[in-house]
């Protein structure tokens, strides 16, 4: 025995039996999935559970696609998930090319958030960075102004040939999708970064680990201390070049990463 439910749309209706165990928090789980559809519409919804490039267009198979990927993921954290060690390290951009990690965070005692981001050559020397007091908010709005200010720099300074990393999926995911968004609270922000992009001839965004993007990271705690607004870098802060030495030589961090990431 277990929970039943069903969702329905329209004429069609899909039925789910969970597990007793574990099953009202599945129940719970599919409750708040159909709560976003409903305040986001599932046209944007459906980015953050979607592993392929298409977006599903049928709102059935969308709520319920996204339901089965949020049972079977709480179905592995109850069984353990099969991880293993990998070693990630910050690697520099090919010659005549430059490399942009941006980072967006937030301090959830106090809802601020704060963007910042690196420019490096292909030597691994510093270009240019910043830092941005973004105010309070969420940690997905953080992460995309950080693009969009990266960007913007990257702009100013004639770079031609642009590679970005960000450890942030579900930025990516819009961006790379932006053309369906229509109510998502970011979708402007999302398409200025779009079109920002568009202004760098050779530009691509792609994801990297967290331990990849160390530098980004280490500068959060400056973007909360500067006033509201940009804070721009022309030179390495002396605070971070034990970060830029150990990028320059290429050091490893560990991280545990689920198979399936691997592949």
């Amino acid at each position: 025995m277990g929970w039943r439910f069903s969702i329905s749309f329209g004429p069609n209706r899909r039925s789910m039996c969970f597990p007793r165990r574990n099953g009202m928090v599945m129940f719970l789980g599919v409750l708040f999935l159909c709560l976003l559809a409903g305040i986001y519409g599932v046209g944007e919804i459906s980015m953050f559970f979607q592993n392929e490039d298409t977006v599903l267009s049928s709102p059935r198979q969308v709520i319920c696609g996204a339901a089965q990927e949020w049972i079977k993921s709480a179905s592995n954290r109850t069984k353990g998930v099969n991880k293993v060690q990998i070693h990630v390290a910050w690697e520099p951009p090919r010659l005549g090319q430059f490399k942009l990690n941006v980072d967006g965070s937030r301090r959830s005692v106090t809802g601020c958030i704060g963007a910042r981001g690196v420019i490096r050559d292909s030597f691994g020397d510093w270009v240019s960075g910043f830092a941005v007091n973004l105010g309070k908010g969420q940690v997905l709005e953080a992460e995309i102004w950080g693009l969009f200010f990266g960007l913007k720099l990257a702009i100013e300074e004639g770079i031609n040939c642009l590679i970005i990393e960000m450890d942030s999926t579900t930025a990516i995911n819009l961006c790379q999708n932006s053309s369906m968004l229509t109510v998502h609270p970011l979708a402007t922000l999302v398409r200025s970064c779009c079109d920002l992009m568009q202004q760098v001839p050779s530009c691509a965004l792609q994801h990297v680990f967290r331990e990849k993007n160390g530098v980004a990271d280490q500068l959060a705690n400056w973007s909360y201390q500067v006033e509201l607004w940009l804070c721009v870098f022309e030179h390495a802060p002396s605070w971070l070049s034990a970060y830029l030495v150990d990028d320059l030589l290429g050091i490893v961090h560990s991280r545990l990463v689920c198979l399936d990431q691997c592949v």
